[in-house]
């Protein structure tokens, strides 16, 4: 009778209590899996930008000046690894620069500096490789200021589109809590 009553209490009161406790430990042992594989960060940046073209009207040439300019970059990102592979995206403010040479009528050269700024959001999708990086993916950028020189020298207004595509690819380490990204970035439509 003492062991039917004990089998009584055991299924009725203790494998409950221990059917919640393992679902509540398997829930947080889950949960801190999950929460262990999620990065989020700011970064901050230079780019390099070559802008290439040529345009000439009745009145000027313009070409653009060789070499790559400076602008920065700043941003967050999240960043989600699951079995070494992992997607981040990311929201980045990018400011960008470049030089044109304006040579009018009668041959006079004037420098036509511009400045533009733009929100990026690229996803990138990559694979980890130790504390190794290798990822690509596409960006979209939304133009939000454009500071330039061509109105004042010129008279003209430079026309950008306001959404542009594109892809990023590029290799990155990490070193405890800070990763060091160099990227490549390609436009899939024209700036202007």
């Amino acid at each position: 009778m003492t062991l039917y009553l004990c089998q009584g209490l055991i299924k009725t009161y203790i494998y409950p209590i221990m059917k919640r406790i393992t679902l509540l430990f398997a829930f947080c042992l889950s949960a801190a899996t999950i929460f262990a594989q999620l990065d989020l960060g700011v970064k901050a940046g230079l780019n390099l930008t070559n802008v290439s073209g040529e345009m000439s009207t009745d009145d000027y040439h313009i070409i653009s000046s060789p070499g790559s300019k400076i602008g920065y970059h700043a941003g967050g990102f999240l960043r989600a690894s699951l079995f070494g592979i992992y997607i981040q995206p990311e929201l980045i403010f990018t400011s960008i620069a470049s030089e044109f040479t304006v040579t009018d009528q009668n041959k006079v050269e004037q420098l036509a500096k511009q400045r533009i700024g733009r929100v990026d959001v690229p996803v990138i999708i990559g694979a980890r490789l130790g504390t190794l990086r290798l990822g690509l993916g596409p960006v979209g950028s939304i133009i939000v200021s454009d500071k330039s020189d061509f109105t004042d020298i010129t008279g003209y207004e430079t026309k950008l589109k306001s959404a542009t595509f594109g892809y990023q690819l590029g290799i990155g380490l990490d070193i405890r809590k800070v990763g060091l990204d160099i990227r490549y970035e390609g436009n899939l439509t024209k700036l202007a």
